[in-house]
């Protein structure tokens, strides 16, 4: 088990280097991280089976793909998170999907005060409430040169997301010593 979760940590911090410096995920790593999951559960080495290898394929897949659907984030994302699925099953991608997403949000927030535009975001949805209060509801798009205007890479949430969910597994079974404190 320790073997193919590092597999998948290696690509993960691989893939968030390369969001974060070109905003592209290569499908090589993700396609390299989805066989290593098949062929991994395949032989039972992760305790799950390729019956749970395929449902964490489609759940991080269905999960991911109406951000993409609707413009919040790119392929390269969704392909990633189902390859994750592929590595860790069903109910974990759920937990790193929802880890993943309250992450970003941190993220954004934090991104948005460090370029100064915490003001800008702020009064536009002052207008946007007051709109929907008087039942005029008006979205003011952020400009391009505003903070929340500009993509945010989403692979280095996804990968603190997955250790944080593999964590108590990685502690566990890291060649039979308990390494958490």
């Amino acid at each position: 088990m320790p073997i193919l979760h590092t597999l998948l940590i290696l690509c993960l911090l691989l893939a968030a280097i390369y969001d974060v410096r070109i905003k592209k995920i290569p499908n090589w790593l993700s396609l390299a991280l989805l066989v290593s999951g098949f062929i991994g559960n395949g032989f039972a080495i992760n305790g799950l089976s390729l019956t749970d290898s395929g449902a964490g394929l489609a759940v991080g897949f269905s999960l991911m793909l109406p951000g993409y659907l609707f413009g919040s984030m790119g392929a390269g994302d969704v392909k990633l998170m189902a390859a994750i699925g592929s590595v860790v099953g069903a109910m974990p991608i759920v937990d790193v999907v929802v880890y993943s997403y309250l992450l970003l949000l941190v993220f954004a927030v934090l991104f948005i005060i460090i370029k100064g535009d915490l003001m800008k975001l702020l009064r536009r949805y002052k207008i946007m409430l007051y709109g929907l209060f008087s039942g005029v509801f008006a979205y003011q798009k952020p400009d391009s040169s505003e903070a929340a205007g500009q993509r945010i890479a989403l692979a280095p949430a996804i990968t603190l997301a997955t250790c944080y969910v593999l964590y108590p597994t990685l502690c566990s079974t890291a060649f039979g010593v308990n390494l958490c404190l």
